[in-house]
């Protein structure tokens, strides 16, 4: 007959019980699989804060920049020298950023984006 060891076996080597050892290899189980759960919880809620600040950024830049110059755009005259500079420096830029663009969604497949024009 084989001795098997179970949490109500008596004492060995000088320890009372070994109930004790098997709390702490469980409470060691325990441990490991909440350090696991912990680290695959912890990478997607990173991510999230990472994309949440970036979109952050790029919010506050896009609106400190895009206001002011649309507010001016508004309250300026239309038919006056410097609105029709700012169009045609806009337009310049637009077509500038088109052919800049244009070689490498070519060469990866992609179509070409469809720009409107005010």
């Amino acid at each position: 007959m084989i001795n098997q060891v179970s949490p109500s076996s008596p004492g060995v080597n000088g320890i009372g019980s070994m109930s004790s050892v098997w709390a702490v290899v469980e409470a060691a189980r325990a441990g490991a699989s909440d350090a696991r759960d912990a680290a695959a919880n912890a990478l997607p809620q990173t991510a999230r804060a990472i994309r949440a600040g970036i979109h952050t950024t790029g919010f506050a830049i896009g609106f400190t920049v895009c206001f002011p110059a649309f507010l001016v755009a508004r309250l300026m005259p239309k038919d006056n020298c410097l609105a029709y500079g700012l169009a045609d420096g806009s337009r310049a830029a637009c077509d500038l950023a088109r052919e800049t663009v244009r070689p490498t969604a070519e060469a990866d497949g992609v179509p070409e984006l469809a720009v409107v024009q005010a």
